[in-house]
């Protein structure tokens, strides 16, 4: 489904499009046929809530640091099996994986006011958990209109249409990614120091965490912030190495190591459900438009306390997230309530509802079992973001 691109008045991609979705690359431009008509209403509704109130993100953050870290602690001193051991274990996981997800915050919210939270989110999260601000980098090229659903967007592959194993292969790769992110740090971090040249390959190829998209590559530029990110890389390889020595010189046994690799694998298991609530991955066909991008996402309002474990952040407002990426998490519920009451009814955003998780998984079964990808090619026919075919 490819996008028609064409320039735009300078005024209304201003007003309608550089402030919504992220800038395409350079001078490539939005066509006004690409956006709905009530996108000016929709981004006059929300406005007054684009700024973040830093507080909610500290407080939001240190209590669930606490929380995770506190559990996982007594979860790795404790001996056996006990109901308790794994309540522990339980609220570890899902503690450390919100937590985790604040770097999707940091990458939208590019404000200053914030960098002091990023600083410190790298020092309690991304460098404990391997996990460093520049892993999610390639975050911006999932909402571009010229590379989302392509080759380009390293969180996306078609698994609305490809047959189920697909989803099946990410998911044991889960169980293979912990000890992938752990060979990085222990040696190819130390080797593109010591040999320089090999640097540019490791960043582009192997410090995307999070994707699924293998083709993707990350795109340097002269304002990437080598230093910083050269900072990360050898705070992590350290953070690798010290648990290795100390099983080697007695002080810690090598099981609580691989009880640490079970909590990873937990958190990437769910931080892999949760990519699969956010989108219905219809796309395998190339650029897909600004209401293509809209119709593809997901919007799960309902059951907040299980929704917002499996989904944290926000981001089960996902279609409004990719309407209006730069909307502070904590904004996004009233938000999404002014929408609904104030568009149109039956606008794209309205038909972006379903009813769960549930819903979402089941639909997912049956586009790939109903409709096999070969026979959509042999008939032409490409029903992607068909409301009706989508819709609960």
């Amino acid at each position: 489904m490819k996008t028609h691109f064409s320039a735009a008045p300078a005024a209304a991609q201003d007003s309608v499009y550089m402030s919504t979705i992220e800038r395409s690359r350079p001078n490539l431009t939005i066509s006004e046929t690409d956006v709905p008509p009530w996108l000016k209403e929709a981004k006059a509704a929300v406005r007054d809530l684009a700024v973040p109130k830093a507080w909610i993100y500290w407080a939001d953050l240190l209590v669930t640091i606490t929380i995770g870290y506190g559990c996982a602690s007594v979860f790795l001193d404790m001996a056996g099996f006990s109901w308790m051991r794994a309540l522990l274990f339980g609220v570890a996981v899902f503690a450390i994986f919100r937590a985790s997800s604040f770097v999707h915050e940091i990458v939208h919210l590019r404000s200053r006011k914030l960098r002091s939270f990023q600083v410190a989110w790298d020092l309690l999260c991304g460098i404990p958990l391997l996990f460093p601000s520049f892993a999610y980098a390639h975050h911006l090229d999932h909402h571009r209109c010229d590379s989302y659903g392509t080759d380009s967007d390293g969180e996306y592959l078609p698994f609305g249409v490809d047959p189920p194993r697909l989803i099946g292969y990410f998911l044991l790769l889960t169980l293979v990614w912990p000890f992938l992110v752990v060979f990085r740090f222990l040696f190819l971090t130390p080797l593109s120091f010591l040999y320089p040249p090999f640097r540019p390959w490791l960043l582009e190829r192997f410090s995307s965490f999070g994707i699924v998209n293998f083709r993707h590559r990350l795109v340097l530029s002269p304002h990437t912030p080598r230093a910083y990110w050269a900072f990360l890389d050898i705070a992590c390889s350290i953070r690798v190495w010290v648990p290795i020595v100390l099983v080697g010189l007695g002080v810690f046994e090598w099981t609580r190591v691989a009880l640490m690799f079970l909590i990873a694998a937990s958190v990437l298991s769910l931080n892999f459900i949760r990519a699969l609530c956010l989108h219905h991955y219809l796309s395998d066909e190339g650029q897909v438009s600004y209401v293509g991008q809209l119709q593809d996402s997901i919007t799960l309002p309902d059951n907040p306390l299980v929704t917002e474990l499996f989904v944290p952040l926000g981001l089960r407002f996902h279609a409004l997230h990719h309407m209006f990426p730069h909307l502070p998490y904590h904004a996004l519920g009233r938000a999404h309530r002014r929408l609904m009451r104030e568009l149109p009814a039956g606008s794209d955003y309205h038909l972006t509802v379903r009813s769960g998780i549930g819903a979402v998984f089941y639909q997912f079964w049956k586009n790939t079992w109903q409709e096999p990808r070969k026979t959509r090619h042999a008939t032409g026919h490409n029903p992607h973001f068909d409301a009706s075919r989508t819709a609960n």
